[in-house]
């Protein structure tokens, strides 16, 4: 009864915290109220449990032994369908059957010829899992060609062995993965390593990337970055004396040497997009930088075996068409060719593409099929509980409204709270968010009392007690800048407070990392800034202005009832909190109606009294 009112994301991370401490009663509670919603009809056990393991989705065994090392034991729902759908496409029509034991995705790939290009929408609430839900089917797709890369790397400082007398820091350094870019080097003190190998650009086989990764803002892709540098045997430490345990790379049996080649600012671009990107395996960039790099020839889309469009619904829109019709146009028109043709895509040309995001909705998946950004009846949609075929009927020529909200309703995880703040007519919202943050923390201190006093019962649901850390949205960023002088001023001793400004900001890195790593519990920003960012242990959000777009309120909201998050059933995070004026109670009645949430009103009157 208790895991029928949560959303997914919390019942989830209940599931991971009862894994982790070996409580096995609470595990298999949680992983039956899973198992339950993602139950198929005629399904046994057997097949159930295998959906919930990397190892039965196909994962490469490399990549499911570095997985369970860096902490992530087990799928997430969404990763689950997304892998399915991979792993369905993947499927040859005569021969191997995808549900045969032991089989992983390099088995269906070397199995799959004539299967040409694929697509995969991955569309499921924020917090869900989406980055691992494509880095997981990226690396175990190009798992042989990551290996065969690694030896060509290798053999040509062999090449040259009687000639230099640092052979083993050459060959060391071909093995280390590797990120280029300075985003890296700001907040983790990396040296940023080329790593080139002898070959230079005589390296044609390694000399451009396998994949292409897009995001819209310079801090989602360093996220990414890094958490694709984890995957392929690097270690991220806090501190220089840090043990990394399993995470150590010398217990990687991964590809070793991968190269992560990142232009996500002007100044990574002054330094030369070919230096940054030659002989990189994965490309991770910026709309506004596509154009030179595909003029240039840094990255060859005929060559790109996986492109991936992060937050792809901004990122479309900031790509031009021009951009696109290089990208995939060549690739995905398929309306001469029939799939039987035996030269329909050769196996050479065969590419996934990926479209992930919170309001990456069906409707956008079908307008792409229709556009030929995906390809027409060898793509699927993925959400938290399921996965389909997804086509472009021809009938529908334009993305309603009503469609969209729809679709969008079923991305807002169910698990959060929303609630509706409406001060008095002339009254300030940063008065009454200090108001309302200063009650957060008085109450968090009486519950950590309480739990001191009364241990017996005051465990919370086996959920700890987190303080409360919170991100606060303005319309623009001017605004947030305005306040955070006001705000700091007023929170002097009970919170610190940052700021999170990527165009006019100073050192937004720094910010996004110190929030991070707790330095710092309130972060002021605007939601393009955030999209797609993760912060451990958040459990509030606070906006003063009613966003224009219901899909920004969804990613705003979005950075709380996370995986991994305190939820609000069992906890007292997943909080979304408005501070209105009262002219604005009909928008904000319309938008919680289109997302199909109700709000539970917040008297401001008492807030005030009480402080």
């Amino acid at each position: 009864e208790e895991g029928g009112k949560m959303g997914l994301n919390e019942v989830q991370t209940l599931f991971r915290k009862a894994v982790m401490v070996e409580d096995y009663v609470e595990a298999k509670k949680w992983s039956d109220e899973l198992g339950s919603r993602l139950g198929r009809e005629g399904e046994d056990d057997k097949e159930k449990k295998k959906r919930l393991s990397w190892r039965g989705l196909g994962t490469a065994p490399w990549l499911e032994d570095r997985l369970d090392a860096i902490g992530y034991k087990f799928p997430t729902t969404i990763q689950i369908q997304a892998l399915e759908s991979v792993n369905t496409l993947l499927t040859p029509k005569n021969g191997m059957e995808k549900d045969d034991d032991g089989a992983t995705m390099e088995d269906l790939v070397n199995n799959s010829r004539g299967n040409g290009n694929l697509g995969v929408v991955i569309s499921g609430s924020t917090g869900s899992g989406k980055t691992l839900a494509y880095l997981v089917p990226m690396l175990s797709t190009l798992s042989e060609s990551l290996f065969t890369r690694q030896r060509i790397r290798v053999q040509s400082e062999e090449s040259i062995a009687d000639v230099a007398n640092d052979f083993m820091a050459r060959v060391a350094v071909q093995t280390s993965p590797t990120v280029r870019g300075h985003g890296r080097k700001q907040i983790k003190g990396g040296n940023n390593t080329t790593a080139t190998s002898t070959m230079g650009k005589s390296g044609t086989d390694v000399q451009t990337p396998l994949a292409l990764i897009v995001v819209p803002t310079r801090e989602l892709g360093v996220q990414i970055a890094l958490q694709l540098y984890q995957l392929v045997g690097g270690s991220i430490k806090q501190t220089p004396t840090e043990m990394s345990g399993l995470q150590n790379m010398f217990k990687y049996k991964g590809p070793k040497g991968v190269k992560i080649g990142c232009i996500l600012d002007e100044k990574e671009a002054s330094y030369g997009l070919a230096y940054n990107l030659l002989q990189t395996d994965v490309a991770i960039t910026i709309p506004q930088y596509l154009p030179k790099l595909l003029e240039d020839g840094d990255i060859l889309a005929e060559h790109l075996r996986v492109i991936v469009y992060d937050e792809a619904d901004l990122c479309l829109e900031q790509t031009s068409n021009d951009n696109l019709r290089t990208l995939f146009n060549n690739h995905n028109s398929n309306d001469e060719k029939e799939e039987d043709d035996d030269d329909f895509i050769s196996e050479s040309q065969s590419r996934l593409t990926y479209l992930v995001g919170a309001s990456v909705t069906k409707s956008l998946g079908e307008l792409c099929v229709r556009d030929a950004v995906l390809p027409k009846g060898r793509s699927y949609i993925a959400t938290a509980t399921q996965y389909s075929p997804l086509q472009f009927s021809g009938e529908q020529k334009d993305e309603t409204t009503t469609t969209t909200l729809q679709d969008l309703n079923a991305c807002l995880d169910p698990g959060l709270r929303h609630e509706l703040v409406s001060i008095p007519q002339g009254s300030a919202g940063l008065l009454c968010l200090t108001q309302l943050l200063r009650k957060e923390l008085r109450d968090y201190e009486n519950d950590l009392k309480h739990q001191k006093d009364n241990p017996s019962n005051g465990s919370n649901n086996g959920i700890t007690l987190k303080k409360p850390r919170v991100v606060v949205f303005f319309s623009d960023e001017e605004q947030a800048k305005e306040s955070i002088g006001k705000l700091r001023d007023a929170m002097w001793g009970d919170f610190q407070l940052c700021v999170l400004l990527p165009n006019i900001g100073v050192n937004p890195l720094q910010m996004m990392q110190d929030f991070k790593e707790g330095k710092t519990s309130v972060m002021l920003a605007t939601p393009n800034s955030v999209r797609g960012l993760d912060f451990p242990d958040l459990t509030h959000v606070y906006t003063l202005y009613i966003p224009p777009d219901p899909r920004e309120y969804l990613h705003l909201a979005g950075r709380v009832g996370r995986i991994g998050q305190v939820g609000s059933v069992t906890g007292k995070g997943g909080r979304v909190t408005t501070i209105i004026n009262p002219t604005d109670t009909t928008q904000y009645q319309q938008m919680s109606e289109a997302l199909n949430f109700t709000p539970i009103d917040i008297d401001a009157t008492a807030i005030t009294t009480n402080d």
